[in-house]
């Protein structure tokens, strides 16, 4: 048993897939890439109000005032191509692009249509169909024992066909269903053929003699036996979303509105797949003809499409361009979800996705580089570390705490409060700041340090430790450009 997945009107529903409000507007499908653009395809809308195939842009504006004029896209079309095969292959692994907007399935090996009873067809059917609904696109399927048979009830405009009596359902077909050429059209229409059947009453030799070779092609088509090996694929491991504006966008909201339809996509695709998102990559397309491209790190995969909403919404929320956008793709790192089991006492983030939201708001006003974690640099010089994102995979398990040692605290002053020092014989005698003034009674020092002597950065400081007669203790630190009270010893 075969199953043949067919989208009508397909260069349309490519078009409006990502607009299916559309679908209750009168739309024109027009290929700019011809001399003269004519109308490709149409809405119900626009049929009802007179707008035919072959039309130009102009009489189907004559016949219509409102109608609106989409331009076909390629790009969109290969992507609907991946969604019908991502979608399919979620319902079987033996599938073929058989052409555009077709698919055939083999449903060998499906338990769940073994044996392939009416009934269990049309619930396999629906949910297929509600999968393909899912995202945005508009779905028939037929049933038969060939693929040629199924793609022929396919095609024949019922929502779900499954042909039980292949040889009357054969006969029935018009004529153009077998696809003849424009010439072998025109003579069967003049011996009055209107039929499939009527066209198989003929005999076939006589047939082949006044039609060619070509007659052989139509009765291969109208067979009910004849069957031939799928040439089966698996379905692109691309997970985008893109979209051309037509006219600039300078505001956040119709960015955001688009990125909603696109993450809702790419999520219902990634179930059916078995995958989830740990990475987003964003390009905007500006209209100075730059990119911005930013890389959004996912803090644990996910296909939860309003976690990767808030995580897109965050970051827009920092971005400005030199012009407007004219375009925008969205593309999904994706990984097999692993399942992890902790021991009794250990324990991870109650949510890591409300906790990377948290720090992105949080960098959005203070700025990337003043969040994250701490990180020592390999030098000797104070504050020598750098903040890297926070990573809370692979991190050793803390080591049992040990007995704590009676000693004072050191409390580091940021910034470190500018200081007024008179020296006698070179030693701190008095100090005068925002937090402490008057005489020093006991000054502990010099301690020296130097580095990076070889860089433009080098750095030296020369430390003291002093007591005032109120009794503070402060960490007096001299450099080149003055003294400062570094820190507190509590």
């Amino acid at each position: 048993m075969y199953a043949v997945i067919h989208l009508p009107q397909f260069a349309l529903q490519a078009a409006l897939r990502l607009s299916p409000e559309l679908w209750g507007q009168p739309v024109a499908l027009v290929d700019p890439a011809r001399t003269t653009p004519v109308v490709l395809e149409t809405t119900p809308p626009a049929r009802d109000a007179g707008v035919e195939r072959g039309q130009t842009a102009t009489q189907a504006l004559a016949r219509c005032t409102g109608i609106l004029i989409r331009h076909r896209a390629p790009a969109r079309e290969s992507a609907t191509t991946d969604v019908l095969l991502q979608c399919a292959y979620g319902f079987s692994p033996h599938l073929e692009s058989t052409a555009l907007g077709l698919c055939t399935l083999d449903l060998r090996g499906l338990s769940r249509l073994q044996p392939p009873e009416p009934d269990a067809l049309q619930a396999w059917a629906q949910e297929l169909q509600s999968s393909l609904t899912e995202q945005g696109l508009r779905s028939h399927i037929g049933f038969a024992t060939t693929p040629n048979l199924a793609r022929h009830a396919a095609q024949s405009g019922a929502a779900v066909h499954v042909v039980t009596d292949a040889a009357r359902f054969v006969a029935s077909l018009p004529l153009a269903a077998l696809e003849p050429s424009s010439d072998t059209t025109r003579i069967l229409t003049g011996w009055g053929l209107r039929t499939v059947g009527e066209l198989l009453a003929l005999d076939p030799a006589e047939l082949t003699d006044r039609l060619g070779l070509e007659a052989l092609g139509l009765l291969a088509a109208a067979s009910t036996r004849n069957t031939r090996p799928l040439k089966t694929i698996r379905p692109p491991e691309v997970w985008t979303e893109s979209w051309d504006f037509e006219d600039p966008v300078e505001t956040l909201e119709p960015l955001l509105f688009l990125l909603r339809r696109f993450t809702d996509s790419l999520c219902a695709r990634l179930a059916l797949a078995g995958r989830a998102a740990e990475r987003v990559d964003l390009s905007l397309r500006l209209e100075s003809g730059n990119r911005l491209e930013r890389q959004l790190n996912v803090p644990e995969p996910t296909r939860d499409a309003a976690v990767l909403q808030r995580l897109l919404a965050t970051h827009l929320d920092t971005v400005r361009s030199e012009s407007a956008v004219v375009g925008l793709q969205l593309t999904l790192e994706t990984t097999v979800p692993v399942q992890r089991q902790f021991g009794l006492f250990e324990t991870t983030l109650k949510d890591p996705r409300q906790f990377q939201e948290t720090l992105g708001r949080i960098a959005a006003i203070l700025g990337s580089d003043r969040v994250g974690t701490p990180v020592k640099l390999h030098q000797h010089g104070i504050d020598a570390f750098r903040l890297v994102p926070p990573e809370f995979e692979g991190v050793a398990a803390l080591s049992q705490p040990r007995p704590a040692l009676q000693a004072p605290g050191l409390r580091r002053l940021r910034p470190a409060p500018v200081a007024t020092i008179e020296s006698i014989d070179g030693r701190p005698s008095s100090i005068r700041c925002s937090i402490a003034h008057g005489r020093l009674v006991v000054t502990l020092g010099p301690w020296r340090a130097s580095g990076r002597w070889w860089e433009k950065g080098a750095w030296h400081r020369e430390e003291w430790d002093a007591t005032t007669l109120r009794g503070q203790v402060l960490r007096l630190v001299h450099q080149p450009d003055g003294w400062t009270v570094d820190a507190l010893l509590d």
